[in-house]
């Protein structure tokens, strides 16, 4: 290694996978993340998709000793990196007690297995953040996916496609979605539910909508923001689009469900899902 360890600071973003966090210390440093990874014992081999590439979304679990060369490494406290990595103090089997724990080891996961949804972070951010457009990888739920800053929805860190982001610049109305779930969150909890619950309900059902608005020949707004996320046009491409884009294109629509559900007076009513139930001319309403 050119640099002696924790000579070149390297600050966890909130929320990032500790892999993420990994490759930016190797970045500084001019090295390879496989080169960097050598100060560790493996216990397992990196996840990869099907075809072979390896994924966005692994994430990287370490017993005692691994995440003090971590700290060192990146010239962080360790109860600064435990704030901020999400995977910071989880255990794994792989990572034995004992005489063990005194090598630096480290065990592969997926990251949605071990503390939710995994997505790629917003590079502009990262550059204002750190002074440098690197890639980064952090936990988000699907309801924080919006970067209002630079007009981006941030995609998830699953998927064997080379896409980070769709550009939302002309369709502000998802942007204005984000601002509109953070109210209907705050109220579910008043209500003493569980925000999470009811954006998955929503989600679930304002997904089951898109699949069956494909044959909508009437149906102009999701069309519309579809191929504005797209870049424009779709094209002949309009599958593999319908399969990214989905979640941007009906994130609003999922927060005027959610919201009709929060509602207390529709809640205890069988129309709460009916009051935005959409209708073969149009999207949700």
């Amino acid at each position: 290694m050119t640099h002696p360890p924790g000579l070149l600071r390297t600050a966890p973003l909130q929320g990032e996978t500790t892999s993420s966090l990994m490759c930016r210390i190797a970045s500084r440093y001019g090295l390879e993340a496989k080169a960097l990874r050598s100060w560790w014992q493996w216990r397992n081999h990196q996840p990869r998709h099907d075809g072979g590439n390896t994924r966005a979304d692994a994430e990287v679990l370490l017993n005692t000793a691994g995440r003090q060369r971590l700290a060192g490494l990146c010239g962080v406290d360790e109860d600064v990196l435990g704030r901020a990595l999400p995977s910071w103090a989880r255990e794994d089997a792989k990572l034995l007690p004992g005489e063990e724990d005194a090598v630096p080891a480290a065990a592969w996961r997926s990251g949605g297995a071990v503390a939710g949804p995994v997505a790629f972070g917003c590079r502009l951010c990262t550059a204002r953040r750190t002074g440098t457009a690197v890639r980064v990888v952090r936990y988000a739920p699907r309801w924080e996916r919006v970067c209002v800053r630079h007009g981006r929805w941030l995609l998830d860190a699953d998927a064997d496609q080379p896409l980070e982001h769709l550009d939302l610049r002309g369709v502000p109305e998802i942007a204005a979605a984000q601002q509109q779930w953070a109210r209907v969150a705050r109220r579910v909890a008043r209500a003493g539910a569980e925000p999470a619950r009811v954006f998955a309900l929503a989600h679930a059902v304002v997904a089951r909508w898109w699949e069956q608005a494909y044959g909508w020949e009437r149906e102009k707004v999701w069309p519309r923001r579809l191929h504005q996320v797209a870049g424009g046009d779709a094209g002949g491409d309009l599958e593999r689009w319908r399969i990214v884009g989905r979640d941007a294109v009906v994130f609003p629509e999922v927060v005027a469900v959610a919201d009709a559900v929060a509602n207390p007076g529709e809640a205890q009513s069988s129309h709460a899902v009916e009051f935005c139930t959409p209708t073969r001319g149009g999207a949700a309403r």
